[in-house]
């Protein structure tokens, strides 16, 4: 029995995307969750260019990130949908065909013979990045929800700017730095103190 990414290749008349994330996999070491994406993507477009809709460069990209990105509105979500709806596209049957990274990862281990596995490889670049990363999403998300609040009457501010500080302590030595300080130095004061 084909497993539910092979059963949505087969329907959806994408015969060689099963070959394609394996390649993705293999030769770009691409991670399960950029997978995932692609494979739902390309499901979006096929079912829109079956509908006869004209897609250009990266439309469907943008109508699955409208149809699945946390930080999109309720309206333009609407929106998308009901433009998909008038075109023919059966959205529910098309949410329903969109798979998960563990769905992914089931394909690519059991069907495709891949080892989905990564080696940990964690170094201060990658976890600066990573953090700052999300320093900057929560900055953007408090600032809209602050300007939504500035809207009502009940809450008198001007143009908000949220600026967040990641500080770490060290409970063994007892030293605070900013993240960026931390990294840059390499630790915290305990290697200092058994010099």
């Amino acid at each position: 029995m084909a497993c539910k990414v092979e059963r949505v290749c087969e329907r959806r008349g994408l015969p060689t995307l099963t070959e394609r994330l394996a390649e993705r996999r293999t030769e770009t070491d691409a991670s399960l969750r950029a997978l995932e994406r692609f494979f739902n993507r390309e499901v979006l477009a096929a079912a829109m260019r079956a509908a006869g809709m004209e897609l250009l460069e990266d439309e469907a990209a943008n109508v699955y990130r409208l149809l699945t990105d946390e930080d999109v509105s309720h309206a333009a979500r609407t929106e998308a949908r009901d433009r998909l709806t008038r075109a023919g596209v059966d959205v529910d049957a098309v949410e329903q065909d969109f798979v998960t990274y563990g769905t992914i990862r089931t394909h690519l281990r059991e069907c495709a013979g891949i080892e989905t596995g990564r080696a940990s490889t964690v170094d201060a670049a990658a976890v600066r990045d990573t953090v700052f990363k999300l320093v900057g999403r929560t900055e953007a998300v408090t600032e809209r929800e602050l300007a939504r609040l500035a809207d009502r009457e009940d809450f008198d501010a001007g143009d908000l700017t949220v600026s967040l500080t990641a500080r770490v302590a060290c409970e063994t030595c007892g030293e605070e730095y900013g993240l960026r300080r931390l990294l840059e130095r390499g630790g915290c004061g305990c290697g200092e103190s058994q010099t």
